[in-house]
This record gives C-alpha cells, structure tokens and sequence, in this order.
C-alpha cells in the first residue's frame, strides 16, 4: 500500500469518526451557544477532510498540511479519535514527500 493510500484510508476513517462523535454531541440535554458553535465547525471540517478525500472534481486538494492542521483543530476542540487518525494521516503525507 502507497503512502497516498494509506493516508486517503485514514483520513476516511477519520473524518467518518469525527462526524459520529459530532453527531453524538447533540445528544446531550443541556446544550449552549458555544456547545452548537463547536458542533458546527466540527461537522464543517469532517465534511472538508471527507471531500478532499473522497474528490468529486476536486474540491479540496488533498494536501498533508491540511490534515495537519484539520486534524490538531479537531483533538483541541472536539473529536479526539478523528483528530488523532487525521493527524496521523497527515505526518504520513508528510514523510512522502
């Protein structure tokens, strides 16, 4: 498995999980304004990892420094198990080129 594959497999993986966890947040029975505004740029940034990966016309380009910093924005904020799989996908398009 190349590099590129690997690291479109776990950004998949990841953007899906992210957008569980998400989905999961509005669960809760006390939800406030900073809550929603969270919830709301996590499912942004999932839905944005998510089309750079899977790429209908190339929306986003996928680019290792796009996951990087998708990635830490989502462990600081909101989905630790996406975030994580995001970042990881990025330190592997980094160490490709």
């Amino acid at each position: 498995m190349r590099e590129e594959d690997l690291m479109k497999l776990l950004a998949g993986i990841g953007g899906v999980i992210t957008l569980i966890e998400t989905l999961l947040g509005f669960n809760e029975k006390n939800i406030d304004t900073s809550k929603v505004i969270l919830i709301v740029i996590s499912i942004i940034l999932a839905v944005i990892v998510l089309l750079s990966v899977i790429r209908p016309g190339n929306p986003v380009p996928m680019n290792w420094l796009l996951f990087v910093g998708v990635g830490i924005v989502l462990i600081i904020f909101s989905s630790l198990a996406g975030g994580i799989l995001i970042l990881v996908a990025g330190f592997i398009g980094y160490t490709e080129r």
